[in-house]
């Protein structure tokens, strides 16, 4: 069931990242603000807008995608502001799903904001985020590609957060460490609950960037309330807490030794015996030039081993980021999560493929759950960008058990995507992707596995300084061990767009 956004909701996601970008505006007005604002309107044609195998229905469904992007950075303050919001009128079409009725969300919404400043020099600063897009409620049903969506399989999520920190240095090798995090989770569907969560970091001791043999002492305490709605509540609220001993041994300027040792008490809703108890790490960096990042380690946990690695190499024109690793998260933080951008930039260049056509599921993959969920995940993303063409490769497996239940979920994503101009006004871009998503075993009698893959061949013309043309061909293919979720479709989108 579809909740209305209340003024409340609305005033958390809109009113709050503006008022931070106005806070903060004192703190930047020094510096060089850099904003634009654009209008993409757009025709789309699906032969099988109800994503069935039996019940195909045709139609032209139209689209108007209004944008906006702040971006500032001072010698005090930082803000990243890109929003958007995907108009439709699928839902005023005589389409009939047979599950409901037509279900889309339209306008669609898409929000990421960035804001840090600092207070008190030296010692006081704040972080502030927003974060809106679609998701998936149940991801191995069909339906919630995107948001044209006939099978009732999308919500909506709204997160912002408000994070004050001190960081003070107490000698020229030494540092504290004091964070307060308070975030909030809205959702459109009544499946996916509400939610509120508070962190708390500490730590002080010598600083690795400071000192050739660094040790320290954090400690770190978190805990979710859920609202009282489609099973949530006081009996799912959980609590996650540890404290450690932290080293680190720089040897020369690229090897480096880590390692941590702890403790934690954790009280949540699980199936499993064990949910806290020692931990422990040890690990190595490899710096060899400022381009090149390698790290390495393993370790024990209560849910037992914890490998984990990483490399990064960033170049002038590419730029490459591979890690694995376990460790215990919730399903609002991957919602929130976009998985191949660490920043705005990475995402409008790269991260979210097909961002100026129709808005789908942005954030990590996952399953509804009201307790942690013990994630298992590697991640490859690349991109190269020359003078004439770009290209991009992302691709993720992750592993998901929920502690509530039990059940173990594989979520498994590749894409590759390529831009080329072929003159000064006109280029052509392409995506190929494909997605597997494979439900526990013991609930294969409700929930299947399926393979999706999708085909995206596109032009892009400008027509003038501020506007151009765009046209589309993609084909989608869902295959799966439930008939009833197996489709095909094929879609043309056209597009105009002015940006200021």
């Amino acid at each position: 069931m579809r909740k209305t956004p209340s003024a409340g909701l609305w005033r958390y996601i809109i009113v709050f990242p503006m008022t931070a970008v106005l806070s903060c505006s004192s703190l930047v007005s020094a510096a060089e603000w850099e904003r634009s604002a654009g209008l993409s309107l757009g025709a789309i044609y699906s032969d099988n807008l109800c994503l069935s195998k039996e019940n195909k229905e045709s139609d032209v469904i139209a689209t108007a995608t209004p944008n906006v992007r702040l971006k500032a950075t001072g010698a005090r303050a930082r803000i990243d502001l890109y929003a958007a919001a995907q108009f439709s009128t699928i839902e005023n079409s005589d389409i009939d799903c047979g599950v409901g009725g037509s279900n889309s969300i339209s306008p669609a919404p898409r929000i990421r904001f960035n804001g840090n400043a600092e207070l008190l020099e030296n010692w006081l600063y704040l972080d502030t985020t927003a974060f809106a897009d679609q998701n998936r409620i149940n991801p191995f049903a069909a339906g919630g590609e995107d948001a044209l969506d006939g099978r009732n399989n999308l919500n909506t999520s709204y997160q912002y957060s408000v994070s004050p920190f001190v960081s003070r240095r107490l000698t020229p090798s030494s540092r504290l460490f004091l964070r307060y995090r308070y975030s909030e989770e809205f959702n459109s569907e009544n499946q996916v609950n509400d939610n509120q969560r508070q962190e708390v970091d500490f730590d002080i001791g010598t600083s690795p960037e400071l000192t050739r043999l660094s040790v320290g002492i954090s400690a770190k305490y978190s805990d979710i309330d859920y609202d009282n709605r489609e099973g949530g509540g006081d009996f799912f609220n959980s609590q996650l807490s540890s404290a450690q001993l932290r080293s680190a041994w720089q040897i020369n300027r690229t090897w480096q030794i880590n390692a941590y040792v702890g403790e934690e008490w954790n009280d949540y809703v699980t199936v499993f015996q064990d949910s806290d108890g020692g931990f422990w790490d040890v690990g190595v960096t490899w710096t060899p030039s400022t381009r090149v990042t390698v790290q390495a380690g393993t370790g024990e946990r209560f849910f037992g081993s914890a490998p984990r690695a990483s490399v990064e190499y960033r170049h002038k024109r590419s730029a490459l980021r591979a890690s694995y690793f376990r460790d215990l998260t919730y399903d609002r933080s991957l919602r929130g999560q976009d998985l191949f951008a660490n920043n705005i930039d990475d995402l409008l260049d790269g991260g979210l493929p097909g961002q100026d056509e129709i808005f789908g599921p942005e954030g990590q993959q996952t399953t509804v759950s009201n307790s942690p969920i013990l994630r298992e995940q590697f991640l490859l993303s690349y991109h190269f960008g020359a003078q004439r063409t770009s290209f991009t490769v992302n691709a993720s497996h992750s592993e998901q058990t929920r502690a509530v239940d039990g059940y173990k979920d594989s979520f498994i994503y590749a894409g590759v995507g390529a831009t080329r101009q072929l003159s000064s006004k006109l280029s052509a871009y392409t995506h190929l992707s494909w997605n597997r998503r494979k439900p526990d075993e013991a609930r294969s009698a409700v929930d299947r596995e399926s393979d999706v893959a999708r085909f995206i061949l596109g032009l892009n013309r400008k027509i003038g300084q501020r506007t151009s043309l765009a046209l589309s061909y993609q084909y989608s293919e869902r295959s799966s061990k439930s008939a009833l979720n197996e489709y095909e479709e094929n879609r043309i989108v056209f597009q105009f767009r002015y940006q200021l």
